[in-house]
């Protein structure tokens, strides 16, 4: 394969057909006959086994189909995951894009992962052709590649969606299987719609539903519905994202994933909604969380605001969502969107991945990576309800034995250390800054800087701004890994990701500041892609 250029005479769609229906589209550059293609794609057409398919590929490459390899088995390079930019220890696709997380799940001992993905480009711009990819994986730390889960057909790209768990038997989903069991949720494109589909074999394949599509088009472009089951209505809620008259996130109910109604709107909410129920940290109360993009008026005020990152409290009676709370900056990224929790986890945590949204790679066969796991608690903080992000205690696993530890250190000692570490390792830090006095502290990560302001409490990262409330010390812990640096500040009430080469300018790590740290870990970390890390 080529990387495609939408330009070229040579860009061109493969489709496989049956009785005049797509099954299967795909835009895509076959390698000419004298030039070495930039990677290798294995189409797994495995479903067809058996039956009559047609092959169509509308090219000016004539003799493209005459250079199509068929196989019993994949190709993969064996090499794929040693490239130099390649993230150690965060989860990316072994080839093609990805963006937006879909659909995550816990059953049966596995974590279930999709994102959106074309498997046949790395651009930039490889936004079309949107598939499911799909990995899972035991401990949230090592990633199998599984089989492509959707594909775009004759309705359109597979958007982005959610898994829901089903809790009781339904005429014509997931019949004969034990439940709870996924059904998941997805926007096709041709035109706007929401679809399912399930699963015979615990993820290994996908069937769409026959009645799609299960939630007409309402605007120009609705989109990532989230669907949950509201035990205390007895029914499944979606939050579907919908353009009609302007960006707002439209509530929706059934009793049995296919058929819906309407039960309410809010205005200035866009794109991948994520909806869940909490307990106040500061009143006690049983409240929905209500998170995803916005921009608009504060509620209440004058203010305009945009977060891409962001969430509110409210109550919810099973069609109304009643706020209790304004709307708060959740996530800083600014590598950081299109993210969702894992439904049904064993352990009852709220554990969010999301797209590390512009990362660099050079010359790798993939593009885009995802944060590592991050469990939301909601905290009480200066009085509010807080949601706070921190690594999921599972990362602990892939530290090796330290390569630095002191105590009660100025910033020049501790830099007189970390002077030694190469810009090329893998790194997991915690730092604690003392703040029974009130001082500046800080750190460089490369080219990325971060300064705390005791005077104003204030913590800013390369001029971005977020208020922290230590008490008497204040906590920094950073995951440094190949083009992604994540932080966490004072128990997670800030979290960043950052894009960021090994290659860029800077230092692997230094401190700065007037406050005493009061103790420092650095902990190198393993590799996740090969046994022997």
């Amino acid at each position: 394969m080529r990387n495609p250029d939408r330009a070229h005479p040579e860009f061109g769609r493969l489709d496989i057909s049956s009785a005049g229906k797509v099954l299967r589209s795909l835009h895509l550059m076959m390698q000419g006959k004298e030039r070495k293609p930039d990677f290798r794609y294995s189409l797994d057409v495995r479903e067809f086994k058996g039956g009559e398919v047609t092959l169509e590929y509308a090219s000016a490459d004539r003799e493209a189909l005459e250079r199509l390899e068929f196989s019993d088995r994949e190709i993969i390079d064996p090499a794929a995951y040693d490239g130099p930019h390649r993230p150690r220890f965060h989860f990316s696709p072994r080839i093609g894009w990805m963006n937006d997380v879909n659909g995550t799940y816990y059953q049966d001992g596995l974590y279930h992962f999709f994102y959106q993905y074309n498997p046949v480009d790395t651009a930039p711009s490889a936004g079309f052709d949107m598939h499911w990819g799909h990995s899972v994986s035991r401990d949230l730390l090592h990633w199998e590649e599984w089989p492509v889960a959707l594909f775009p057909d004759a309705t359109g790209q597979c958007y982005s969606g959610t898994a829901v768990m089903q809790q009781h038997p339904i005429p014509g989903l997931n019949e004969g299987l034990e439940l709870p069991a996924p059904v998941m949720f997805f926007t096709g494109t041709k035109p706007f719609s929401q679809h399912l589909a399930t699963t015979p074999d615990g993820g290994r394949t996908w069937k769409r539903f026959p009645g799609n599509p299960v939630v007409p088009k309402f605007g120009h472009s609705d989109r990532d519905p989230k669907v949950i089951w509201h035990e205390p209505s007895q029914h499944y809620v979606m939050v579907l994202y919908v353009d009609t008259r302007g960006d707002s996130y439209r509530f929706l109910r059934s009793n049995d994933l296919k058929n819906w109604e309407t039960t309410g709107e809010i205005p200035g909410w866009y794109e991948c909604p994520e909806f869940f129920p909490v307990t106040s940290p500061t009143t006690g109360e049983k409240l929905m969380l209500l998170y995803g993009c916005y921009s608009g008026l504060q509620p209440g005020s004058d203010t305009p605001v945009r977060y891409n990152s962001c969430y509110q409290l409210g109550r919810f009676d099973g069609k109304t969502f009643a706020p209790v709370s304004e709307i708060r900056p959740a996530h800083l990224g600014p590598n950081f969107y299109g993210s969702l929790i894992i439904v049904n986890e064993p352990q009852d945590r709220r554990i969010m991945m999301g797209w590390a949204q512009n990362t660099r790679f050079p010359g790798e066969p993939f593009n885009q990576c995802a944060s590592i796991p991050l469990e939301m608690k909601l905290k009480e903080v200066n009085g509010k309800d807080t949601l706070c992000y921190e690594p999921v205690a599972e990362i602990r696993g892939l530290r090796g034995t330290p390569v630095f530890s002191g105590k009660n250190l100025t910033a020049a000692q501790a830099n007189a250390k970390l002077a030694g570490l190469s810009k090329e390792a893998s790194l997991d830090v915690e730092v604690r800054f003392r703040q029974d006095k009130p001082a500046s502290a800080g750190m460089r990560v490369r080219n990325i800087h971060f300064h705390y302001d005791a005077a104003t409490r204030g913590l800013s990262r390369n001029g971005q701004r977020a208020a922290l409330h230590p008490g008497t010390a204040l906590d920094a812990r950073i995951l440094i890994d190949r083009g992604i640096v994540e932080s966490f500040w004072n128990g997670g009430e800030a979290a960043w990701s950052v894009s960021s080469l090994h290659t860029d300018d800077g230092p692997a790590l230094s401190l700065e500041g007037e406050a005493e740290i009061e103790e420092i870990t650095v902990y190198p970390m393993n590799g996740i892609w090969h046994k022997d890390d």
